[in-house]
Parts: structure tokens; sequence; C-alpha cells
């Protein structure tokens, strides 16, 4: 776990600003350190054993929200991420966090639990799916390898994570927090969260990143995670949603990119966010 915020700017040998440096330290203080995720933190710990017997796993399903655990279904029985399930797999918890992994689950029930503290998150959640959704799809089309598709898809969704304990604090406190501040200082923030949930260190990098950068011969998964990050502040900004373009599935197709987006946001509860339009021209003659 993080020490205080003047020990991380150290680490990372940033400058900041005494009153700024006090404000972060008391959103540290007084949102991340007092957290309470609705469920107990040993829920994590089974996640982080990769030893960890079925009937554990099984267990968790009684100890998170009901809410998180039917996104969590919902998720694992994707048939565009998974593709055709048996009946009955829904109804086991450890075949869900199986089929998506040990750490993605952890990182999703986490997510899920921070995005549901308040109601003013939602849209903020929203963002976040939608950017994990449209960097996952990102990195398939790209062709990579599916430990790369997975730090897209997890670091393209904790990106804003600082956001959440700064939002939190502006609710308590009866504030408003300006935006030049927490664009400049919810990474730090993430860091923070990152550190207290111990969240595997590729997503570190992902918060801290300043550059848009290349592998030999593609983009790297942190180029593909601004490109989502991109689109989606572009959109948002527009729309208050992810809005696309793409033909939708026909008698002849089975799925299409526009398609496959709408199902996953259907899976996770978030269907508000995502608006897939058809091209203007699809129809004419």
């Amino acid at each position: 776990m993080s020490g205080t915020m003047e020990s991380l700017a150290a680490e990372l040998k940033r400058e900041i600003p005494g009153p700024e440096l006090a404000l972060l330290s008391d959103i540290h203080d007084t949102v991340i350190e007092t957290l309470n995720l609705g469920f107990d933190p040993s829920v994590l710990l089974v996640l982080d054993n990769e030893d960890a017997h079925q009937h554990e796993i099984e267990q968790l399903k009684f100890k998170i929200k009901e809410q998180i655990v039917s996104r969590m279904m919902g998720r694992a029985n994707s048939v565009v991420l998974f593709g055709k399930v048996k009946p009955g797999d829904a109804g086991s918890f450890t075949k869900v966090v199986l089929r998506m992994g040990m750490k993605p689950s952890k990182i999703y029930i986490l997510a899920m639990a921070l995005f549901l503290l308040d109601p003013s998150l939602e849209s903020l959640a929203g963002r976040s799916f939608s950017r994990a959704i449209l960097g996952r799809i990102l990195a398939e089309e790209l062709g990579f390898k599916s430990t790369a598709v997975e730090r897209v898809e997890m670091g393209s969704l904790l990106i804003e994570i600082g956001r959440i304990p700064a939002v939190l604090y502006e609710i308590r406190s009866k504030t408003s927090l300006d935006e030049g501040f927490l664009s400049a200082w919810h990474p730090l923030l993430g860091l923070a969260l990152l550190r207290k949930y111990e969240l595997p260190d590729y997503l570190e990098e992902t918060l801290l990143h300043t550059h848009f950068s290349f592998l030999h011969r593609s983009l790297s998964p942190l180029a593909v995670i601004d490109l989502a990050d991109l689109v989606v502040r572009q959109s948002f900004s527009r729309h208050g949603k992810l809005v696309v373009e793409s033909p939708l599935p026909d008698d002849t197709t089975e799925s299409t990119l526009g398609s496959r987006i709408q199902d996953q946001f259907s899976a996770i509860g978030y269907r508000k966010f995502v608006d897939v339009r058809l091209p203007p021209d699809k129809g004419r003659s």
C-alpha cells in the first residue's frame, strides 16, 4: 500500500505546488483511506490467489453486490467475447471468474464497486467502460495477443480512476474542484488507488505515461489506449455518450463491430452510453 501523496510525489519526482499538494493529501486521507466498497476486502485477496479453491471463488457472489454479480455474469456470457455458452453456465460464478481470468475479474469487480459508490459517478463509468470496450476492439483488430488485449482493456478502464475519489471529495465537502487541478493530478490519486488495492504494475504505466508510443512495427498498447481515450472524450463532449457509425447485422451477417459494441455495453449494464448509427448512405440505391 502506498504512503502519503507527498511520498508518491517524491517517488515520481513531481513538483507539486504546496496548496495543490495539501488538497491532494486531504482527498487521499478523507476519501481514499476511508473507502468502503460495500464488501469485505478479503474478496479481492481471493482473486489475487491463483491457487484459490473453486468453492472460495463461488462464495464471492454472496459477498459482493448483486448488481456487480449480474454484470460480471453478463460479460462472461457475452457471445461476442467468449462464443456460444452452454445453458446453466451463468449459474456458476466460478466459471465466470475463470472465463474472464482472476486478475481481470478483480479489476472489473473493483471498478464496478467504485463506480457504484454514488449516482454522480455514472457518466464517468460510462466514459471508462466506453474506452475499455473500444480499446479492446481496436487491439483485437490490430492483431494483439490476448495478454496485450487485456492490458489495453484494463488500462483503458482505469485511466481516469483517480477522478473517482475527487468526485466523492466534492460531494462530501460540498465544494467544486478546478478541472485544471483534476486533469493534472488525477493520475496521482489513481496511483494511490492502484497501490491500495494491489493492482498489476502495468496499470501504473498506463496512468503515468505522457507520450504516444510505437512498437517496432505496430502501435503499443498505450497508444491504443490513447486513441480510444481521444475518441471517447470527443464523443462524450458532443453527445454525452459513445456514438459510432456502423452497419448492423443483417440476415447474411452474424455480427459487425457496431453490434459487438452494443452487445458489450448491454452485458455490463451501460447500454445507455452507446449509440450505433447506420452510415448516412446505408440503404440508398
